[in-house]
């Protein structure tokens, strides 16, 4: 085994799965003033609270009021809330349900494992892919909070391979119970089947620590995700794995946002060498990024990269050790 090998196996760690979220309800057009991918947003976000009201759907979703209203008498009428002491509702199906999950796993072909151990072994040295422009299609997400979960669900947590994962990602929002693409959903939609930069809520990357998060949203083509805020651990991984977490006010994420809702004629620059954002009409954002890690992603260097840096002085700390101790 090669040093980037054993290193990458040295690295490897299993995570700690957070609770399944459940996905967006497949539903058929109605009016109100909200697309249906707000709808299934909202009761994607009202499945995982306990209680909800119009004026927490509202400023969840940033839509008005009146909106929200009228989306939860939607949701009523299809049986997902149902309405509780006041204004309060309760949502009938909270997500973690397990009936989804496991219809979907006994569907999946099951791998033939005289085939797997078979095949030939083959190590690879791989390495980040470097970072310094890019000109890409920006989907819209503008839900608040979205976490590793959503994501990529612990249900696909079963790898330690940076690769295939790019098919599952935000997988319970994409596929309805079938395996079927929920057409509304913002990555099935043909203007952004190729996006590689993703405008977000606030709080983006959220809840649990798994590297499988940025590794599902590189193997998809994502590459730059904005918003104003990231979970730490999140945010640090994205470095170590190519991806641009870019942090701007939330005034300029709504005119990227709204830039985004354009399609696929309306391209976003990232510039990580002079730091800015360019929307499609010219306007300039500046942001901030921490100078080892703009080096680190300017050179394609992980964790184990900057290791590899130093193959030179280990080698020379290797040879002298063995000299000094060659009973060791």
């Amino acid at each position: 085994m090669n040093r980037r090998g054993f290193l990458s196996m040295l690295g490897s760690a299993a995570v700690m799965p957070a609770v399944p979220l459940r996905g967006a309800f497949a539903a058929p057009a109605a009016a109100a003033g909200y697309s249906r991918y707000m709808f299934g947003l909202g009761v994607f976000h009202a499945a995982t609270q306990p209680t909800l009201t119009a004026a927490e759907l509202a400023s969840q979703l940033r839509i008005p009021l009146e909106q929200s209203s009228v989306m939860i008498a939607e949701m009523q009428a299809k049986g997902v809330l149902k309405k509780g002491a006041s204004d309060v509702f309760t949502a009938l199906r909270q997500h973690g349900g397990k009936p989804r999950t496991s219809q979907r796993r006994a569907a999946r072909p099951k791998p033939d494992l005289n085939k797997m151990q078979k095949a030939p072994k083959v190590a690879q040295e791989t390495t980040m892919e470097k970072f310094d422009k890019l000109s890409g299609i920006a989907a819209p997400m503008p839900l608040v909070n979205i976490d590793t979960d959503m994501i990529i669900p612990k249900v696909f947590l079963k790898t330690i391979k940076r690769t295939g994962l790019g098919v599952n990602l935000f997988d319970e929002m994409r596929y309805d119970r079938q395996g079927n693409e929920i057409a509304d959903f913002v990555l099935n939609k043909p203007a952004y089947r190729d996006a590689q930069i993703i405008v977000a809520g606030d709080n983006f990357g959220c809840g649990s620590s798994r590297e499988h998060a940025p590794w599902a949203l590189a193997d998809f083509g994502i590459k730059s995700v904005i918003s104003t805020s990231f979970a730490d651990i999140f945010y640090n991984n994205c470095f170590k794995n190519g991806i641009l977490p870019i942090v701007l006010p939330q005034a300029a994420v709504d005119v990227l946002m709204k830039d985004a809702e354009k399609g696929a004629n309306a391209r976003l620059d990232v510039d990580l060498v002079e730091q800015t954002v360019t929307s499609s009409d010219g306007e300039v954002f500046s942001f901030e990024v921490d100078s080892f890690k703009k080096h680190c992603l300017m050179e394609g260097l992980d964790d184990i990269g900057l290791t590899m840096a130093k193959a030179s002085s280990i080698d020379a700390f290797e040879a002298k050790a063995s000299a000094l101790r060659p009973w060791v």
